[in-house]
């Protein structure tokens, strides 16, 4: 049987903005330290994700304040954040004591409860403790980091180990997670944090610091892990934005970079939204550690159901979101089978524009649809952005760029009907999708796909919100919820106003150009004579 591996690279991850090297990324560092100080040969993602994630800026500073990391369980994420709590509590600490004083770097590992932030603060205290308790203690113990270590606190409830140089490292529970400043912070499974409290109280600890970061570690969530979610989508949007700006060719790294929050990194290992449960790629995918230690293919497929309920197994071995118990409107699977990452349409094609805001107005989505050449309709997001003041300009942009002048919009009932008037101010065409139209254009969506007629370039953003969206019911008629869906339903419900438009509204008659006038006659007369002087030499 052959032997397989886990993906060293991430499916979702934050681009650098430029080479890594030990010059521009301290993950390097970390990984010598492992191997040399601790004897711990890392695997390949852990080691591909410490270099990417502690990029460096030209200061020296890290570039990401918030690190997202998302993996399937038991692939070593505690081994990870022991690793890189030792780092920076004894070699971190000392980097910059200009700027942030041994004395004043604390580092903090918080999670939902005090059990769960113990595990990584327990295996660095094994390492470093001066005065171990037992026999097989003290033979875990590595003797250059105990003589740098002043004392071990195991005091519940005030654990705390302090190093030489008076760099601390503390662990708290969620509902105690406010308190001074901390240089260093590590939120262990992220995505139990149902409201914001805990994170609006350690997040701002780091403001005090100068190259502060937080580094958020979880498997993927559900509807209840409003945290999480919130960070990965913002992650999305900026990684979307990059693409469309940098790797396209518009903007150099550092134009977008002067533009955008560059602050924020996403590193998730997951499989494909809406792919099957023994799908090899995708296990290898959510996986990283499979064939680097005792975790295998088999071991993963043993926990399909009836093992494990289905929603349980997506989340914890395939790290995919499952936001409703509630069965979704479009089928994951069909979506999965129509991605196509090379989909587009011709130059002459005629495309439509939509438009679509979150229920709570905090997200706007612009989405375009066209007719392929084999008359499927191609669907794609341009882009996704907070709040609404920025639309306007952007479309202006698209329609200047591609000559698209055709927006649909839904026209009562939702944030986006505050967008009818200044586009048709701006010269655009709009589609307003009310009543009949509005009834129809959801199940419309459903049943083209259903009968093969869509593809989209596998969006993960879209991907995301097909996979759980719900509708609610208007006179007996599915339409998008704005409001109640477990996502944000912005990302398809702009797409199928688009793709009612394209099929129902007439495309807007070509614009007429008035023949040229006709040439002037030359009209000779040979009833007028020569003057018999020359004007214009005549002195008057």
């Amino acid at each position: 049987m052959a032997k397989h591996y886990g993906r060293t690279e991430p499916r979702l991850w934050t681009k650098p903005l430029r080479p890594l090297t030990p010059e521009t990324s301290k993950g390097f560092a970390v990984i010598e330290f492992a191997a040399v100080i601790l004897g711990i040969k890392l695997y390949p993602w852990q080691e591909w994700l410490l270099i990417h994630a502690l990029e460096l800026l030209e200061d020296g500073q890290y570039r990401f304040k918030r690190v997202i990391v998302l993996v399937a369980r038991q692939q070593g994420k505690t081994t990870l954040a022991s690793v890189l709590a030792a780092w920076w509590l004894y070699v971190d600490s000392k980097r910059h004591p200009d700027q942030v004083p041994p004395l004043k770097f604390k580092v903090v590992g918080v999670a939902q409860n005090l059990d769960i932030a113990r595990e990584p603060w327990k295996a660095v205290k094994l390492w470093v403790d001066p005065q171990p308790e037992t026999v097989e203690e003290a033979e875990l113990a590595i003797a250059d980091l105990q003589s740098a270590t002043a004392r071990v606190s195991d005091t519940n409830g005030k654990e705390a180990i302090v190093a030489r140089n008076l760099a601390h490292y503390e662990i708290r529970a969620a509902k105690n997670a406010r308190g001074k400043p901390a240089a260093r912070l590590i939120l262990d499974e992220l995505r139990e944090q149902g409201t914001w409290d805990a994170w609006n109280a350690v997040s701002q600890t780091l403001k005090a610091f100068w190259s502060g970061q937080l580094w958020g570690i979880s498997n993927a969530g559900d509807a209840s892990a409003v945290v999480l979610r919130a960070q990965r989508d913002a992650a999305l949007a900026l990684q979307q934005s990059w693409t469309d700006m940098v790797e396209a060719g518009i903007l150099e790294a550092e134009e977008w970079a002067n533009g955008n929050d560059i602050t924020l990194g996403l590193f998730e290992w997951s499989a494909p939204d809406g792919c099957p449960m023994d799908d090899l790629d995708g296990i290898l995918q959510a996986n990283p550690s499979i064939g680097y230690g005792a975790m295998t293919v088999q071991s993963a497929l043993a926990d399909m159901p009836p093992s494990m309920e289905e929603a349980g197994y997506r989340t914890e071995v395939l790290c995919q979101w499952v936001m409703s118990r509630v069965a979704p409107f479009l089928s994951p699977e069909k979506w999965g089978d129509a991605s196509d990452p090379d989909s587009s349409v011709p130059d002459d094609a005629r495309q439509v524009l939509g438009v679509s805001t979150a229920g709570n107005r905090s997200m706007t989505t612009i989405g375009v649809v066209g007719e392929r050449t084999d008359g499927r309709k191609h669907f794609e997001l341009l882009m996704q952005r907070e709040g609404m003041l920025w639309v306007l300009d952007y479309l202006i942009a698209v329609r200047t760029k591609t000559g698209i002048n055709e927006v649909a919009v839904q026209a009562s009932g939702c944030p986006a009907a505050d967008f009818i008037k200044p586009l048709t101010d701006a010269g655009f065409i709009v589609h307003e999708i009310r009543q009949t139209a509005l009834l129809n254009a959801t199940g419309r969506v459903h049943d083209r796909l259903r009968d093969d007629l869509i593809r989209h370039r596998d969006d993960p953003t879209l991907n995301l919100t097909v996979g759980n969206a719900t509708t609610r019911l208007i006179s007996k008629m599915p339409v998008w919820d704005l409001f109640e869906s477990p996502v944000d339903v912005a990302p398809i419900a702009c797409l199928t106003d688009a793709l009612y438009a394209l099929e129902e509204f007439a495309p807007p008659p070509p614009e007429e150009i008035p023949p040229p006038p006709p040439q002037a006659e030359t009209v000779e007369r040979s009833d007028i004579a020569e003057p018999e002087e020359n004007l214009a030499q005549v002195q008057f």
